[in-house]
């Protein structure tokens, strides 16, 4: 998935929606982004970023059309889509 496909896929969301990461089969916040000229790379933490922030950190870059990646302890997994969760009010990158 690029970042410009996530940013479309979340549009109609709500702003308050927060953002999680599927890592094996656990639901992790995300809690950092880190961009680069070929790569969109998401960090878990503790607490999670919404898609208001994520919006925000991403406005003003013109390269959005680079692969997004979760970076898990040293290791890089591919982001392959999303999935909505309206009971916790967020979405799951898988």
């Amino acid at each position: 998935m690029r970042l410009t496909d996530l940013l479309q896929l979340t549009n109609d969301l709500s702003n308050q929606t927060s953002l999680y990461l599927s890592i094996g089969q656990k639901n992790i916040p995300l809690a950092k982004v880190k961009i680069s000229s070929n790569e969109c790379l998401l960090f878990p933490g503790k607490k999670p970023l919404t898609k208001g922030k994520l919006v925000n950190l991403v406005k003003n870059i013109h390269g959005r059309s680079i692969p997004i990646f979760i970076y898990n302890q040293k290791e890089r997994i591919a982001v392959y889509g999303i999935q909505i969760l309206p009971d916790q009010n967020g979405v799951r990158l898988t």
